[in-house]
């Protein structure tokens, strides 16, 4: 995360001149220009300073140390067994009898490896349970469509049986009003047949 307010060149600034950093040096803790860094580079007591591009530099980050306070040496091993940053007298003069005492770079550069790690491992993990929750979200509309069938074979089912109801109640009036028209024409043919006997008469 780079800095919003430029960082000046530490050197050109001595010298009264405002130039951009295009580096920042950890030991030196200050920015450099590439005029400058060109010469911090070929510097026997600067070329082996830690440095980063200007643009992944954070003033809020505390700077790490990168000389022993005791010796001002280059702290440039690593002591497993105390899990410390060493010089090369203090590994002469306090863990000499400490083993598997590796380079500073290659921790560090494997702390990075593994930190990126953590964070794609988080990255893939994260994008897992997106996928996991998206075949669920399928997986219940699916299950939402087998309701919808079940729903519509439930209509028809409904459908038919109100239909078969229908036919019954259909045949049942039918019938009765039969039952009746031909009751009613028994008696109109016997009253007309009384009318006609009594007409003669």
């Amino acid at each position: 995360m780079a800095s919003s307010k430029p960082i000046p060149c530490g050197p050109c600034k001595e010298g009264n001149v405002n130039t951009k950093a295009d580096i920042w040096c950890y030991n030196c803790d200050e920015g450099l220009c590439s005029i400058c860094s060109g010469h911090h580079k070929r510097s026997k007591s600067s070329r082996d300073h830690k440095t980063i591009d200007i643009k992944s530099y954070n003033p809020s980050i505390q700077a790490i140390k990168t000389e022993c306070d005791k010796h001002g040496q280059q702290l440039n091993l690593y002591c497993p067994s105390h899990l410390m940053p060493c010089c090369d007298e203090c590994i002469s003069n306090t863990h000499s009898k400490c083993t598997g005492i590796k380079s500073l770079a290659n921790v560090v550069e494997k702390t990075k490896v593994e930190k990126s790690k953590e964070s794609v491992e988080k990255d893939i993990n994260s994008m897992l349970h997106l996928l996991d929750k998206m075949v669920n979200n399928k997986s219940q509309n699916i299950k939402r469509e087998q309701e919808y069938e079940s729903i519509k074979e439930f209509f028809v089912k409904i459908r038919n049986e109100i239909d078969k109801h229908l036919t019954h109640l259909e045949k049942k009036i039918c019938n009765e009003a039969d039952t009746i028209l031909n009751q009613e024409k028994s008696k109109a043919t016997d009253l007309i047949a009384k009318l006609k006997e009594n007409r003669k008469t």
